[in-house]
């Protein structure tokens, strides 16, 4: 079981108060951002629980830093009347950035079952397609996953 530090949520809480001052006000008419932004905006501290929650129920995977639910299929979440995957929900949680619908979370650890903000990236469809065919041609380049999720962000 992985247990969140307490100066992780501290971190988190420092990001989402950075977010908040310098969101968008620009018209967004992307619903998924929009959602996003409205928890991210709104209900914060009840998706901090759930987030807490998701990462309890995972195993940490000591030699790659994988938080894996150890479950056959990606899974899912329910919040705020939305499911979601929770390797998304987690990542947006923790680092404070809305997702639109184009945008996909990509595995670095190549592992779909991780729930490790520090092991997903942002990018497209196509990203995720060259991540794979660079895992099967070298593999997990393991060394060079980042230790904390807002290093991907740099």
């Amino acid at each position: 079981m992985v247990v969140v530090r307490p100066k992780e949520l501290d971190e988190m809480y420092a990001r989402r108060e950075e977010y908040i001052q310098h969101r968008l006000t620009l018209p967004i008419t992307d619903e998924q951002y929009l959602w996003w932004d409205n928890i991210l905006a709104n209900y914060y501290d009840e998706a901090v629980e759930e987030y807490i929650k998701l990462l309890g129920m995972t195993s940490l995977k000591r030699r790659h830093r994988c938080f894996d639910t150890g479950l056959p299929t990606r899974l899912k979440t329910r919040f705020q009347d939305k499911t979601v995957f929770a390797h998304r929900f987690t990542y947006v949680i923790r680092v404070s950035l809305p997702l639109s619908t184009k945008q996909v979370v990509r595995h670095q650890c190549a592992n779909y079952r991780c729930l490790n903000a520090a092991h997903i990236e942002v990018g497209d469809q196509a990203q995720n397609f060259q991540d794979l065919l660079a895992v099967r041609a070298y593999g997990v380049r393991w060394a060079l996953l980042p230790k904390e999720a807002l290093e991907t962000l740099q």
